[in-house]
């Protein structure tokens, strides 16, 4: 079926004319003459059936129906562009790539790495994206992304990456009354993750001890803003321990609890299928995979 829409060099016409306010300018940037244009976009306004600009003078100016459609068409002429661009270097083993992971994440475990990456294979340019919840993954921008949960993951291969260590921390000066008493330590101030709020359940599950009632207290978005609340006393907190390993070590943080539990769930490196088979791409999964002693899948 063919598809209704305008022809890609009208567009292309609107689009210069729309950023320059001016036929001949936008005709020059084009490289054609001032008249082609004209026609183009007048083929434009007739397929759409709406006038785009209004003419004084030498300069032109969007109507309504104009800034409409260029609000609308410049994201997508933008990811057109970057897609034939991406596709250029499909069979390149090096280049650019954007690797997907949670904020905290990524400064905190990612980031080291990177530079690990930029000294092994300097052929590389690393983007990082973030997201604060795994459906905000966008498989059109990442290339790679880290994420942190259960399989399956719809649109993506999944590479088991590493598990997960839950622990609960606070701060060095705070005082813990109980020891390892569930329930006193419960009577603290209990701060929560918004995406994470199962965490204290879990963890409290790991050891026989079911919640009689809901946890309520403050809750933030990132770990990094959660790790801070706990430094400054604000209360304990359940969080992944490789994100604390520099804390517990430097003795800002301590756990206020000897328990230390694994779930099931885990981190997981995921490859979006349409991306599945780049070279560029498998270069840095293995390459990831390896740094952490994950096994590569048979094929991949």
């Amino acid at each position: 079926m063919r598809r209704r829409i305008p022809s890609t060099t009208a567009l292309l016409c609107f689009e210069a004319a729309a950023r320059t306010e001016n036929f001949a300018q936008a005709a020059n940037d084009l490289n054609m003459t001032q008249s082609a244009l004209s026609r183009q976009i007048q083929t434009l306004e007739a397929f759409i059936k709406q006038q785009l600009f209004t003419r004084a003078k030498q300069r032109v100016k969007l109507t309504s129906a104009g800034k409409t459609l260029i609000s609308e068409l410049m994201p997508q002429l933008e990811k057109i562009e970057a897609t034939i661009l991406k596709i250029r270097s499909h069979g390149d083993l090096e280049g650019a790539l954007n690797i997907g992971t949670y904020p905290t994440f990524g400064s905190r475990w990612l980031m080291p790495r990177l530079m690990e990456i930029s000294q092994e294979l300097p052929g590389f340019t690393l983007n990082t994206i973030t997201y604060l919840a795994n459906e905000d993954i966008d498989p059109s921008l990442i290339d790679i992304a880290i994420v942190q949960g259960d399989p399956p993951w719809k649109e993506f291969r999944a590479d088991y990456f590493f598990s997960e260590t839950l622990v609960v921390i606070a701060n060095s000066e705070f005082d813990i009354v109980g020891g390892d008493d569930l329930m006193s330590l419960l009577e603290q101030r209990i701060l929560q993750h918004t995406t994470r709020l199962e965490s204290w359940k879990i963890w409290l599950n790991s050891q026989e001890c079911e919640l009689q009632k809901p946890i309520i207290g403050p809750m933030f978005s990132q770990f990094e803003m959660l790790i801070d609340a706990v430094k400054r006393g604000h209360g304990i907190a359940v969080v992944p321990k490789l994100l604390v390993e520099k804390e517990l070590t430097d003795g800002k943080l301590v756990l206020a609890h000897p328990h230390e539990h694994t779930p099931e769930s885990a981190y997981y490196l995921l490859t979006p299928s349409v991306k599945v088979g780049t070279p560029k791409i498998e270069r840095i999964r293995k390459w990831l995979l390896r740094r952490v002693g994950a096994q590569i899948s048979p094929g991949g």
